[in-house]
């Protein structure tokens, strides 16, 4: 019995955590249907490991999550369920290292919150339901942060090492972002050790052996770096609603959690501030410009200011932003540079501000703060918020415990959305071809990967001749489905070709090819014919018109 006590805490409590987060996650996984970039990474998948290696280095993330993939399909096959199912694993998986980070270096009740309010997220849950890698680039982050505190902390071992490099070098292939990772860790160890040449030369031989794994993608990265600096598709960020928006995303998106949990904060905001000022003028300004901001985030999602003329109702003034954010980081370097605060503390922080402050901040010019690309360091957030909690007030931890997870579990919603409904579109369109000579116009030629798969999973998985998309596009061809990106291509099938209905599928293309030029041609060229125009919406970024031409 007293054995089964001593393991309860270390081992039982955290896979029991495991195993509630998979059966929350696993049960409605297959309800969205495969959109966004799932498609094009379980297309890829299905293709030889030298075809995905070199298609991946054109694109926005390392291959190893499409490999893996590549290996998982050939035995699993491509169901939602299936190719989804490796994100349900690793998304539970993370929880037991964040439950580990807490228990070991702060507290059993902070790993049990940390991991309660981990598993209660819907922002965790979508990404659970997605065959994308970000829940295998968070769940190998949170690994690597979760080895290099062991071996800052001296609680390591030569197999603790050895772990260590092959995660960061899983990692480093796993996203182009993992990159933050390593550099709040580098950062840390020349904080440490910079006056200790011993231990800063053990951790140089470390990473030296990481780099020189990744040596064969080095020109890869070069290159992608230099273009996605002349600009992505991301939007760039204006005001301080877009980091706002994310902690809201974090707490459900719901006002009431969104403001306990900001007010929480605060208050732990103001022990610190008193705790660590002495000061009494530099004390007072710090709580002032504290309470101000602390308004303004409240008022991002309620209104309680309305200040249009100097702020225009978003926060974009510059003197907002930069006070904002110079008042966070200047609290966190203090917070660094203390002696009282441990060093675990001060990295799991840095983890978490770090790569936020700085993929914020370089928004601005070179867009990348989307809620995808942020994944890696939520968990620190859950670490850091249930850190905080347990240091407002010790007597009052479980009861603030409770109304925290009280709240997200209120607002939790097991059965993500990711707004597209494929099914729906391919349904409409496949009714429309019945019983006419119909020509399928589908824009931008992307959209084609999400289309296939419902339209006709054997086209989807037509690779024969080992060329991408070759197979695919020959074999919707011979159903009259055309992939285009512009209204020439539209003109030299149409022309060459005798159709009675033309469909044209839009997938907001004056975002994604806003010189495509498809509907002026398709406009101009039926307003004189004896047709009729229909047209019909689907969630959330499609817009299918029918041509019907009148004989």
């Amino acid at each position: 019995m007293e054995k089964l006590k001593s393991a309860f805490y270390p081992i039982v409590a955290p896979l029991v955590l495991v195993l509630i987060n998979f059966v929350l996650k696993i049960k409605n996984v297959s309800s969205p249907s495969l959109a966004k970039d799932e498609p094009f990474s379980v297309y890829y998948s299905q293709f030889d490991l030298s075809t995905i290696i070199g298609e991946l280095s054109q694109g926005n993330n390392p291959p190893l999550y499409e490999v893996f993939l590549h290996i998982w399909t050939s035995l699993f096959g491509i169901s939602e369920f299936s190719v989804r199912f490796p994100s349900v694993v690793f998304s539970s998986l993370t929880v037991y290292f964040i439950y580990q980070i807490c228990r070991k270096f702060f507290s059993t009740k902070t790993a049990i919150l940390a991991a309660l309010l981990f598993t209660l997220s819907n922002y965790q849950i979508y990404f659970a339901h997605e065959a994308r890698v970000y829940p295998l680039f968070m769940l190998l982050t949170t690994m690597s942060m979760y080895q290099f505190l062991k071996l800052i902390s001296s609680q390591s071992s030569r197999i603790n090492v050895i772990f260590y490099v092959i995660i960061n070098i899983l990692l480093l292939y796993a996203h182009f972002f993992s990159w933050f990772v390593l550099f709040v860790q580098g950062s840390v160890i020349i904080a440490l050790y910079w006056n200790r040449r011993g231990e800063l030369l053990k951790f140089i031989k470390y990473f030296g052996i990481i780099a020189l794994f990744y040596l064969p993608y080095v020109g890869v990265f070069v290159n992608r770096f230099l273009d996605s600096s002349g600009g992505t598709w991301v939007a760039p960020v204006t005001n301080i609603r877009p980091l706002h928006s994310f902690y809201g995303e974090l707490l459900n998106n719901a006002f009431v959690s969104y403001v306990v949990i900001l007010i929480l904060a605060w208050i732990f905001l103001q022990k610190y501030i008193v705790k660590n000022f002495k000061n009494n003028m530099l004390r007072t300004v710090l709580i002032l410009l504290s309470i101000s901001l602390i308004l303004i985030s409240l008022s991002i999602r309620l209104p309680l200011l309305q200040f249009e003329n100097q702020f225009q109702n978003d926060f974009s003034s510059p003197i907002v932003i930069i006070i904002f954010l110079l008042f966070y980081f200047a609290l966190f370097i203090h917070y660094q540079l203390s002696e009282k605060h441990s060093i675990q503390g001060k990295i799991v922080l840095s983890w978490f501000f770090i790569p936020c402050f700085l993929m914020f901040l370089l928004s601005f010019t070179i867009p990348m703060f989307i809620d995808r690309y942020l994944i890696y360091f939520t968990p620190a957030f859950y670490i850091i918020l249930s850190v905080a909690i347990s240091k407002i007030d010790k007597k009052l931890f479980l009861s603030i415990s409770l109304l925290a997870i009280i709240l997200m579990a209120v607002t939790i919603d097991p059965k993500s959305n990711n707004e597209r409904d494929i099914r729906s579109l391919v349904k409409h369109v496949k009714e429309m071809q019945e019983g006419s000579k119909s020509a399928v116009f589908i824009c931008p030629d992307y959209q084609g990967f999400a289309f296939t798969y419902y339209y006709n999973k054997d086209y989807f998985s037509a690779t024969e001749s080992g060329v991408p998309m070759k197979d695919m596009v020959k074999a919707l061809r011979s159903d009259d489905v055309y992939l285009v990106n512009n209204h020439k291509e539209v003109d030299s099938i149409y022309a060459s070709n005798e159709f009675d209905k033309i469909i044209f599928v839009d997938a907001t293309i004056e975002f994604s090819n806003p010189t495509n030029n498809i509907k002026n041609y398709l406009k101009e060229s039926f307003q004189n014919e004896n047709a009729t125009v229909d047209s019909i919406h689907v969630p959330r970024i499609f817009n299918i018109y029918s041509y019907q031409l009148k004989k």
